[in-house]
């Protein structure tokens, strides 16, 4: 296999996990109060439900202060292959809320993150 077979591969395998976890059953509801949120994250009108498993950033993505997307600012940003602490998940959304220390510092789509047991570096 050469290097443009082997991208192309390993797209293939981040795209088929990012659609595994979109669809990924998403445990009880977290009450929408008991979210703690860095000053300038937006809260959720939707309310959240808990993550089913812990993560890691599949491709390089901003941190957006508002699951929305439009008319956000971007609050930072993760790297390829760096672990995720997602707090929550939004209800209605393919959006999660990530956090530093139990604080929600930003909200990142879905399709960019994977699984830490299926992330493959």
């Amino acid at each position: 296999m050469n290097f443009a077979e082997s991208r192309v591969s390993g797209v293939a395998l981040v795209f088929a996990a990012a659609v595994s976890l979109a669809g990924a059953a998403w445990a009880a509801d977290i009450p929408a109060d008991s979210v703690k949120l860095a000053p300038g994250v937006v809260k959720a009108m939707e309310g959240y439900e808990s993550p089913p498993t812990s993560y890691i950033d599949a491709n390089p993505t901003d941190v957006y202060n508002d699951h929305y997307f439009y008319n956000t600012k971007v609050t930072g940003a993760l790297k390829r292959g760096q672990k995720v602490d997602v707090l929550a998940k939004v209800k209605g959304w393919d959006w999660v809320l990530v956090g530093r220390n139990g604080t929600g510092i930003g909200y990142v789509a879905i399709s960019m993150l994977s699984p830490s047991d299926k992330y493959i570096p």
